[in-house]
């Protein structure tokens, strides 16, 4: 598969953020940063082919001299022939946030007076961190 071009001949990446519910962005781009579970990672036109496990995070995209920003869940992402495909359960533009609600939510979870002192689970942490992440990605 021949890589997008813009004038010039620089390659580009064809970037795919793809949710259960929809794809949440589809565009050719100048390179990528994500939050893998372990640390992150950039993405720039010629990578060698990957994958590998996204945690909750977020996932800059550069196109030309801005980002667009999202905050995800955990899935996958991965690299092949300038393409960067990203499945995620939770995908949200930093443009779509709703600070207010966020801030909302992670207050009404902190303080639910069945999760105080108690150890949160996993499901628990996981929801804290993307509203936490929501409320960042918009910050920028």
């Amino acid at each position: 598969m021949a890589s997008p071009t813009r004038a010039g001949g620089d390659r580009k990446l064809e970037v795919r953020i793809i949710t259960p519910e929809r794809i949440a962005f589809q565009e050719s781009a100048d390179g990528v940063v994500a939050t893998a579970y372990d640390g992150q990672l950039g993405i720039l036109p010629g990578h060698a082919p990957m994958m590998v496990v996204l945690g909750i995070g977020e996932l800059r995209v550069r196109l030309g001299d801005r980002f667009e920003w999202f905050a995800i869940g955990e899935g996958f992402l991965h690299v092949a022939d300038d393409v960067v495909t990203v499945l995620t359960p939770f995908a949200e533009a930093a443009r779509e946030v709703d600070v207010e609600a966020a801030r909302r939510l992670e207050i009404t979870a902190a303080e639910n007076p069945l999760l105080q002192g108690t150890i949160l689970g996993e499901e628990q942490r996981k929801r804290l961190a993307k509203l936490r992440e929501r409320v960042a990605a918009k910050a920028r």
